[in-house]
This record gives C-alpha cells, structure tokens and sequence, in this order.
C-alpha cells in the first residue's frame, strides 16, 4: 500500500546513507574555497519575483517557464530563487559591501527551484554551489574564478576535464551579432521550435542555447553553409577583445586546458564578457557539470554602481549522481562505535558519555547482545571501536580496533581519549595498557 502522502514531483529525500557522500562533498569543497579565501553569504530561498525577472531576462527560459512565482499573504509578488546570483547581488547592495572593500569573494550553497521535467540527475528542487568574485574587471579575476571551478571538480575526484569558454561581449556587440544572427537564421524561421521563434526576436542569441533536435539541425546546417555562423569573437572591440586574449593567457599560464566554443551564450542574459562551462566528455550528450561568466552590469541593473563581477554555479545533484555511478565513495567517518558486553553495559554508557563530549560517538541503546553490536558496528561505518570487555575493564583497559587498518590495540582508559584523538587526526598514538 503506498503511504498516503510523498513527496512532490520532481523533489526527494536524501536519507543518512545518501547525505554522508553529499556531507563530504560539502566538505572538501568548503576546504577549496577558503583556501581560495572565498567567504560565506546566506541569502533568503525566495526574493521579490522583479529581482530574478530583471536579472535573468524575459526572454529566458527561467523566467518564461521556470519560475516557481508566488503571492504571499501581504499580496507581495514573489518568487523561489532559480539561482543565486541574483539574491547575493542584492545583499551586496543592500548591506553596502562595495564601501567596506574593493573586491569580495562570496560562496553560497543551498536549494534552489526551477520547474522543469523532471528527469535524471534534475529535479525541481536541487541544490548548488555558487562563488562569485564583485569588484576586479581584471582578466585575472576571471583566470582566478575558473581555476577554482575546476579546482573544486578536482577535489571530488573528476579528472581531464573540458573547460568550453567563448566570449558574449558587451550589449553593443552582441545587438550586432544579435541583428545579423536574425538576418540569418530568418529564412529558416519556419523550421525551427515556437520557443526559438520567439527568442529570434526578443534576443537572436539564446537560440544557441537550444536543445530542442529540430533548432540544432538547422544552426548545423547554417554552420556548414556558406554563409556560416557568425563568431562574437569577430565583433568583439578593442578592450573586448584584449580582455579575451588575456583570460585565454592566464589561463593558459595556470596550467587550466580550455576549449573554445563560439555557440556557447549561457542561460541567463546578464552575461557579458566571459562565458565559460565544465564538461565531462566522458558522459555523453549530456556532458555538462555546470559553468558561469563575467557579469559586469548587473549591479547597475539592480541600481547600484558600475561594478563589475564573475562567477559560477555547480549542480551538486548531477555531480554527486556521476560520483555514485563511478563507485566513489567517501572515507570512513571519523567517528567511534562503543560494543560492550551485558556486565561492562552500565560502564560503557558513562565511557560514551565521556568520550561524546569530544568525538562523535555512536552505540547501543536496546541491550543486544555482543555479538549483534558487532555487527551493527561493522555496517555503521565509523573509524574506529571501543571494545569494553569484562575482563579488560577490570583491568583498566579497553580493546581499540581501527577499521582503517584493521589493526587492534588495547589501551589504558585513561589514555583513552588521547589515543583516539591521534588516531583521528592522523598521528599514531600508542595507548600502552
């Protein structure tokens, strides 16, 4: 019988055996981002519904069919935020950031909502990690944001991977872009999707940012045509385009591989300069992990000064799903599992006592007998147990087995918590009886 209520399409559960890998992945990539000496920014999950409307664009898919848009009960128009971007842009204005320092770096990590099919690896609720880096139009900054991107990638164990990056250039050059893609893509009108109908003339350039088979078969047809697709790159001005060497430079100089993809333009219509995507080519079609670009009026269009910023968003959804595919799987917790025998029972429950107020400690409390702690223990996944035997706790000592190495020691009880405190941080620690 299935129970009466689930929860809503297109969202799920991560139950404790799924969120030790996400709690994990969380984890190294925090450790990345200070490193990088990016700081952490906490936004609200919903914002006024103009907020996103403005930033991402009308045409966009996000506001056009995406938005999870609501009336509160004070009739305010407002919405689930699609992305962060746009809400961290909003905190750096309200709480006056640009006066206390030229240049911030912000992470944000959290839920947000987009209604889209629900499919493998997307949900409509999902979660992500998102840096951005306000205050430096210097190509360096850019350099800086995409090695951190692929650094974090790096960290949860993802090798050789494609960095796809273009350059979308300045409202002017893309209008002119934009005009002579509609002077092209015009004559094909009739072949190709209502949405790309409709962006053909709100904004030419998110029809690069199709999927739909019908759209790509005719930009690949136009590519091989005579006339061909026109590169931004050839529009780009003077500034534009030395800004653009000097990104592909720096990049370059950091050792960071790139590709450059002239149909890339990215989702959302804020971009400008720098777009740029991580790909895993070893997942097929579907190849693309996340990606970001340089957005340097967006602060303008929220009212604020020219400031300019660049940053990026990762799905942790797909990316953890690729990292279960492939077998990965997070290290034995630091953690310590008390076994004990029916006579040490009431002595153990003091020791647990003891030892949780420094390390996680997990143990039982329904009095099975030995034989099923053990049991649970080795399925708990923890580092290290404590086995408090009778005759050994007469004695003043407990047997202490590390499942890293499965090596066992007996070790004084008052020496206990010192052993364990090595052995968790890397340092043998002979406990001694």
């Amino acid at each position: 019988m299935a129970p009466r209520h689930q929860a809503p399409r297109g969202t799920r559960d991560l139950l404790p055996a799924d969120t030790r890998l996400w709690r994990w992945a969380e984890a190294r990539a925090l450790q990345v981002l200070e490193r990088y000496g990016f700081g952490e920014l906490r936004s609200p999950m919903f914002e006024e519904y103009e907020l996103f409307a403005r930033t991402a664009g009308e045409s966009s898919d996000v506001v056009q069919k995406e938005m999870y848009r609501f009336q509160d009960l004070g009739e305010r128009d407002l919405a689930l935020r699609p992305e962060f971007t746009a809400g961290v842009m909003r905190a750096y204005l309200e709480h006056g950031l640009g006066g206390r320092a030229r240049v911030h770096r912000l992470w944000s990590m959290g839920p947000v909502f987009r209604y889209g099919r629900p499919q493998k690896g997307r949900y409509r609720q999902f979660s992500q990690i998102n840096a951005e880096l306000v205050g430096s139009a210097a190509p360096g900054a850019d350099v800086e944001v995409i090695s951190l991107f692929v650094d974090l990638y790096e960290a949860w164990g993802f090798r050789d991977l494609t960095v796809l990056i273009n350059s979308v250039g300045q409202p002017a050059s893309r209008r002119a872009y934009g005009e002579r893609l509609r002077e092209l893509l015009a004559p094909f009108a009739e072949r190709l999707s209502e949405d790309s109908r409709r962006r053909l003339e709100q904004n030419p350039l998110r029809v690069l940012d199709t999927k739909s088979e019908g759209d790509l078969a005719v930009l690949a047809e136009l590519r091989e045509s005579g006339a061909g697709l026109p590169r931004m790159i050839d529009l780009l001005d003077t500034d534009d385009r030395a800004h653009w060497d000097q990104v592909l430079a720096g990049l370059e100089a950091a050792g960071v591989a790139v590709e450059i993809d002239h149909g890339l333009v990215r989702g959302l219509d804020y971009y400008t300069r720098t777009a740029f995507e991580v790909h895993d080519r070893s997942l097929g079609a579907q190849s693309a992990l996340g990606g970001g670009g340089r957005y340097d009026g967006l602060i303008e269009m929220l009212g604020g000064p020219p400031t300019p910023g660049v940053g990026f968003a990762i799905g942790l959804d797909r990316a953890l799903l690729v990292l279960e595919e492939r077998g990965t799987a997070p290290p034995l917790a630091d953690t310590v599992c008390v076994v004990a025998m029916d006579s040490t029972r009431a002595a153990a429950q003091a020791l647990v006592r003891r030892l949780r107020r420094e390390f996680p400690v997990e143990a039982d409390v329904e009095a099975r007998a030995f034989g099923a702690q053990m049991k649970a223990a080795g399925k708990s996944g923890a580092r290290l147990l404590v086995i408090v035997g009778e005759d050994e706790w007469k004695q003043g000592v407990v047997a202490l087995k590390d499942s890293r190495t499965g090596t066992q020691q007996s070790v004084a009880v008052d020496r206990l918590a010192d052993t364990l405190r090595g052995l968790l941080s890397g340092q043998e620690t002979q406990g001694g009886a």
